[in-house]
């Protein structure tokens, strides 16, 4: 099984492509690493584009809003 890092490596510009994707990292939960996807809103639509595993990688949904580079 590869690991978070290597499956946000492999995956990151696919889920980048979803339109309201805003960011994706590695977060922990309950103790595993799991992908995490940043959207701008919790629009049904992006929510379901977004799959909630990768490659047995649990993946976590936030809604973060837009980010800015300053």
């Amino acid at each position: 099984m590869l690991t978070a890092k290597a499956v946000k490596r492999k995956h990151e510009a696919r889920l980048m492509r979803i339109p309201g994707v805003v960011g994706v990292g590695i977060t922990q939960k309950e103790g595993k690493d799991c992908i995490c996807v940043y959207v701008k809103d919790d629009n049904p639509k992006i929510l379901a584009a977004v799959p909630r595993t990768l490659e047995e990688i649990p993946v976590e949904i936030v809604v973060s809003g837009g980010f800015t580079i300053r």
